[in-house]
């Protein structure tokens, strides 16, 4: 066992209240259940400290609410804590409190203005462009502007105008010369992109239904969901990362505001980072761990046809201090975009 686990754990039992629940709140479905059979049970088994899963449709919203302290750990998507850490919503660490963050990229650590820790990615997906393999070909998407490409006239699908500002849009200008400051190359493709698409998807279960059927041919997905499709044996669905490379996805612990528990829940954040639990976890969802020291397991690297740094050469890192700063006008203009697509 790490030093450091047994040195937490022993902190928390001092304290009179070992035995509190640390309760992670996260999105329902399969995530939930493995970070509970996969990391929450052996986390218990070798520290003594409880922990349990609440399953939420909206994390971000949690950690504005009124309960949000009842809760230790809150999973959020990175601009999401950003915009949390702006609004003083989130317990704050020193970095001596957690020193597993020596192997994550600095990048992958949220920090408030102060400089202070107030959130950790734990793993990250990436954002590219899956696709039917029945209806197109990897050589199809070579470039994320293939996706404006008139023959695919009512075969595509999009994501809600509340995701595609952070993320189809922020991608689109990275692929035209443009950057998260400068968002303007990517309004044209996009605005072609959705004058594509059949239909927009509602939730990730509605979009899987949509490629497994063939109802759509391609779409700007999320890597994770394709991993866990194949592996559930829908092999007629791919992704394939274009040439101007994928958007990096970081999925960000943070604590809410007065939560309790702070010995134990600096326990269970400190064993989140960690290499091997990270890799344990990655073999079961084909999540992308953050820690550097962390390797892919084997099966998740033979379905990415890559290594782990093979793999970070290819990542879109945006700002997402500025992704975040201009959210709401370009939200603007992106639903005008989808709106305009419906006419």
């Amino acid at each position: 066992m790490k030093k450091w686990v047994w040195a937490f754990a022993v902190l928390a039992m001092g304290v009179g209240v070992a035995r509190a629940d640390i309760i992670h709140a996260t999105w329902g479905g399969g995530g939930a259940a493995v970070l509970r059979d996969h990391f929450q049970a052996p986390f218990t088994q070798r520290t003594g400290i409880a922990a349990r899963m609440a399953e939420v449709p909206n994390t971000a919203g949690l950690v504005r609410s009124p309960t949000a302290a009842q809760y230790n750990v809150v999973e959020v998507t990175y601009f999401e804590a950003i915009g949390l850490a702006k609004s003083s919503l989130l317990e704050t660490f020193d970095d001596r409190e957690i020193p597993g963050i020596a192997n994550l990229p600095r990048e992958l650590v949220v920090r408030n203005a102060q400089g202070r820790i107030v959130g950790l990615s734990t793993h990250f997906a990436y954002y590219a462009i899956a696709f039917n393999t029945t209806l197109a070909k990897a050589s199809d998407f070579q470039s994320w502007n293939d996706l404006a490409d008139p023959r695919w006239k009512g075969k595509l699908a999009v994501t809600r105008p509340i995701y595609a500002t952070s993320y189809d849009l922020t991608i689109m200008a990275h692929a035209n010369g443009g950057s998260a400051s400068n968002v303007e190359p990517g309004i044209p493709p996009l605005r072609a992109i959705f004058g594509n698409a059949l239909t927009t998807y509602t939730s990730l279960a509605h979009m899987n239904t949509l490629l497994a059927r063939g109802e759509v041919t391609a779409v700007p997905f999320y890597s994770t969901r394709v991993w866990n499709l194949r592996r559930e044996g829908q092999m007629t669905i791919d992704m394939v990362i274009p040439r101007e490379g994928a958007l990096m996805l970081p999925y960000v612990v943070v604590v809410p505001r007065g939560s309790a528990n702070r010995a134990q829940t600096l326990a269970y954040l400190n064993a989140l980072i960690d290499a091997e639990a990270q890799t344990r976890m990655s073999a079961q969802n084909g999540s992308i761990p953050s820690n550097n020291m962390a390797v892919l397991p084997p099966e998740v690297e033979r379905s990415l046809g890559m290594t782990r740094a093979d793999l970070m050469q290819r990542m879109y890192i945006p700002d997402w201090n500025v992704v975040v700063s201009n959210y709401e006008d370009r939200l603007n203009q992106v639903e005008q975009i989808a709106a305009g697509a419906r006419r």
